[in-house]
């Protein structure tokens, strides 16, 4: 735990200030800054024996408001880097209070780095949440560099390299991370230079790409989840009923059914019309009445009366539009209800998604079929799913027994 040392605070502020500006921070925010650091200042006493955190969860929360209290902990996150670290805040990043943020712990030259990595892939048009991932096994590489002494990438060699992927002689990083760095190194080729970017790819281990068998929905399990799903009564919420279903049914992905609207239901022509938020494209499915019925039934019966375009919304106060991350916790209900793996083994959403792939291959549907049903982009995306597909593999199997085994080879 640090505790605040309002001796550089009391003597730099000001410069913190200028910096703010410089970032384009809003007038209020630089105001909101300017009373806290006053407010700070006005009780010398505090700071020898509190930490920021402590200063916010003692002195600023109590008398917060519920609507103010992340925007205060975001200014007091902000000064205490400049005050304890010497670290001037970036406008767009996000700034914790108590700790360093994996950004923050990297030299100015890697710190660039990752900020020209980043304007890079907004360029290329790429989805936050794949920018993130991205960012964040950048900056991971770079931090385990540092940490191993490599304070500038022309002093990369293969030891400081094999550090990252190897801990006590195992493989600690695999094919996924190798990838992901072999991206960032080449987006980065001309700021980094050619020779040293080929050196530090050349440096990377060799990694096999590994697929763990999927544990996919046996026919049963798919019959005792239907189950749940067809009855009104079952114990689910109808907006959690009609959410399951519709993934159950159309293999959706969790973030689509989540933004659904009231316009891209179709219900003229029996269709579902959306634009994929994942890939951008376009999407069409066939509504089924057992869907459809699952949608009305929580329209008509408990949906909250809102002016909002979305159809599925929170429960709680407000209404707002429901976030696909609650969606686990309503398939692990499911599950349970159902009696599927309340004893182990894979559960949650993906599965139905998984299933209808698996179902589309067993009846004999080309991968293209597959991959428009899906929305996939990429022919190999439907390889995931053929990897688990046992009624196709057990085809690939090879008779052996005009070979004589032992029975102590086969136990």
């Amino acid at each position: 735990m640090v505790l605040m040392d309002i001796k550089n605070l009391k003597e730099n502020w000001s410069k913190l200030i200028r910096h703010l500006e410089s970032q384009d921070y809003s007038r209020s925010e630089i105001s909101l800054c300017e009373k806290t650091i006053k407010k700070i200042l006005e009780s010398p006493d505090i700071h020898a024996r509190l930490s920021y955190s402590e200063y916010y969860e003692q002195c600023v929360a109590p008398s917060c408001l519920e609507s103010t209290k992340q925007s205060m902990r975001h200014i007091l996150g902000v000064i205490e880097k400049f005050d304890v670290y010497g670290i001037y805040h970036t406008k767009g990043r996000r700034c914790g209070l108590g700790k360093l943020l994996p950004y923050e712990t990297l030299s100015d030259e890697y710190q660039k780095l990752i900020d020209v990595y980043q304007k890079k892939l907004n360029e290329k048009g790429l989805k936050p949440n794949t920018i993130k991932s991205e960012i964040c096994i950048a900056i991971e590489f770079l931090k385990c560099l540092l940490e191993t002494g490599v304070k500038t990438l022309s002093d990369v060699d293969e030891a400081s390299v094999h550090k990252m992927f190897y801990r006590d002689g195992k493989i600690e990083r695999g094919y996924d991370f190798s990838f992901a760095i072999r991206r960032f190194i080449r987006t980065m080729e001309v700021e980094i230079g050619d020779h040293i970017a080929h050196r530090i790819i050349s440096c990377l281990p060799k990694t096999a790409q590994v697929h763990k068998p999927f544990q996919a929905l046996t026919k049963e399990e798919v019959s005792s989840l239907k189950s749940v799903l067809y009855n009104k009564t079952s114990g689910l919420l109808l907006r959690d009923r009609a959410i399951l279903t519709i993934a159950m049914y159309t293999g959706l992905r969790n973030s689509d059914i989540a933004n659904l609207k009231f316009e891209n239901i179709d219900w003229e022509h029996d269709r579902i019309n959306i634009v994929q938020s994942k890939t951008d494209n376009a999407l069409v499915l066939p509504l089924r009445p057992i869907v459809g019925n699952a949608i009305l039934d929580y329209i008509k019966e408990e949906r909250p009366k809102s002016d909002l375009p979305y159809i599925f919304l929170t429960t709680n106060r407000g209404h707002k539009k429901i976030v696909s991350t609650t969606f686990p916790s309503m398939s692990y209900k499911l599950y349970d209800l159902a009696g599927v793996r309340i004893n182990g083994g894979r559960r949650g959403m993906h599965l139905f998604r998984h299933n209808i792939a698996s179902s589309l291959l067993n009846n004999g549907h080309e991968s293209p079929i597959i991959m428009e049903v899906l929305g996939h982009k990429a022919p190999l995306a439907v390889d995931y799913y053929l990897e688990s597909d046992y009624v196709q593999l057990k085809e690939c199997g090879i008779d052996i027994s005009r070979w004589p085994i032992r029975k102590e080879v086969l136990s």
